[in-house]
């Protein structure tokens, strides 16, 4: 069926997964032209009816759980393309949003012959579910959905080269709509559900989550970083809560559906295809918020978006960040990056080497890189985009107070080889090169910061920056004897003054 994924209110979660963290009017627009070496973003979907922009087209399911018959798409394509929808879907904003083309669905006929691929994949199908066993025989489950991933994931890398087509991995945004259908069908007694349904309702949920995470993980194996949710809405609550969100978006009418039948047309008749033929059509769906008994018109659809695209991060709607950052957030392990004295790219966001680099000349020390064997010359363990303050960036950088648990670690390394007192000696001696801080005031100041505009004023602010970097510096000079910084404005090496935050 195409089940009910939303019934009143949307909630959009961005999470990331770091360790260090325009629209085509038609779905035939041929890609094949596009450059294929630009570095752009991509956006892979994953999920259910929210998300369908049509797989279920080609595969042997019921009118349930299809969407491709009159009037759905009535407004925007003006024929139906298998969406739950009268028009467009939140993915289809967030790809023009990005300016990219619609995102096609996977199982399309001759997308890779066009090049769809480079700009990303929409893998979803209604009636999916986290669970295999949801619906099953009828949808393609989240499982399957992460076979066709891999899939696309191996075209890239032979079209595109191993190199660029891991860059374009790493840089693409993975948006899911998963779960609702799994409680859904619980609910009902659907067939294959038997066994499930001798699980408590928490080993039900524990489950869910288990199978959600175990695909973030696999395709973070092949590169991924940025993952959008868009959250499991409350499936039982009052049509009040309708009312509500309508007359504050705009809408006319957030109690019944534009298609459908029954009361409120809450049933899923629209398009007479389905087993109840019945069904009426609203004159026009812009002023509903739902189209048919479960799903959202191409407008509501629309706002919902534009909130996911620029929405006020870190706020009970959206949170740690909005997609408009996470489609921005950059990386530099890809050319030209590195290109002048490297010939490759490294990570570093320079063409060649930075500033820690040429310091060697002076502290005769090699190329300081975390993960190399010889960390006796010295490990680097800076995080781009990276602050004092854990919130800063949180989730897609590696923060100031881990950067120090990692040195914690190779001191611990270094005891064991080449010995105590031997590690003693080099870390007295060393030298610490710390630049932090910038990022701090960056967010703060060009972003919609509840610490600084809520919670404290300006000095406060940056205090607490202060208070953190002197923190992370008590810390980690117990054993040191020797110690520089970075001055944050001019990048001279200055002898290290630890300062106590003023209040």
């Amino acid at each position: 069926m195409a089940r009910p994924s939303s019934l009143c209110s949307y909630f959009f979660t961005i999470v990331t997964f770091l360790v260090v963290v325009l629209i085509s009017t038609t779905c035939e627009a041929d890609q094949s032209k596009l450059p294929k070496k630009k570095h752009v973003a991509s956006l892979f979907i994953f999920g259910d009816s929210i998300l369908d922009a049509g797989n279920n087209n080609y595969i042997n399911t019921t009118t349930l759980d299809q969407a491709n018959f009159w009037p759905y798409g009535e407004t925007f394509f003006k024929y139906p393309t298998g969406r739950f929808s009268d028009g467009r879907l939140v993915s289809d904003f967030m790809a023009e949003y990005a300016n990219l083309p619609l995102i096609p669905p996977f199982l399309q006929p001759g997308i890779i012959n066009r090049g769809y691929y480079y700009s990303g994949v929409n893998f979803a199908s209604a009636g999916a579910g986290a669970l295999v066993e949801t619906f099953q025989g009828d949808v393609i489950s989240l499982k399957t959905q992460l076979s066709y991933y891999k899939k696309v994931e191996s075209w890239l890398r032979e079209k595109l080269g191993n190199d660029e087509g891991r860059m374009r991995i790493s840089r693409g945004v993975y948006l899911f709509s998963i779960g609702s259908n799994d409680y859904y069908a619980k609910v009902l007694l659907t067939k294959g559900f038997t066994m499930l349904n001798s699980f408590s309702e928490s080993n039900h949920v524990g489950m869910v989550i288990g199978n959600l995470t175990t695909v973030i993980k696999e395709i973070y194996k092949t590169g991924g970083r940025k993952f959008a949710f868009m959250n499991v809405p409350d499936l039982g609550c009052l049509p009040v809560m309708r009312i509500m969100n309508a007359e504050k978006n705009g809408f006319k009418e957030g109690k019944a559906a534009c298609c459908g039948t029954g009361q409120f047309r809450g049933v899923l008749s629209c398009g007479g295809k389905r087993p109840v033929k019945e069904f009426e059509l609203c004159e026009n769906p812009n002023e509903y918020v739902y189209w048919d008994s479960i799903h959202l018109t191409e407008m509501a659809n629309k706002q919902l978006a534009r909130e996911m695209w620029n929405g006020a991060r870190n706020s009970h709607v959206i949170g740690p960040y909005n997609l408009k950052k996470l489609f921005q957030i950059r990386y530099a392990n890809f050319l030209p990056y590195g290109e002048i004295f490297f010939k490759y790219p490294t990570g570093r966001f320079s063409d060649g080497r930075i500033n820690s680099r040429f310091y060697r000349v002076t502290i005769d020390s090699n190329i300081f890189a975390i993960h190399k064997p010889r960390i006796t010359h010295g490990v680097n363990f800076a995080s781009s985009g990276a602050g004092a303050l854990t919130e800063t960036h949180q989730g897609l950088v590696i923060d100031l107070k881990t950067q120090l648990s990692n040195f914690k670690i190779v001191e611990e390394q270094l005891k064991k080889k080449p010995g105590d007192a031997a590690a003693k000696t080099l870390v007295s001696n060393a030298v610490y090169l710390i630049d932090g801080g910038g990022n701090d005031y960056f967010v703060a100041l060009t972003t919609n910061s509840s610490v600084l505009q809520s919670l404290y004023s300006k000095k406060q602010y940056v205090d607490m920056v202060i208070g953190n970097l002197t923190t992370i510096i008590k810390q980690s000079t117990r054993a040191v004897a020797q110690s520089l910084t970075t001055s944050q404005r001019g990048h001279r090496l200055q002898p290290m003054r630890v300062m106590e935050p003023t209040r």
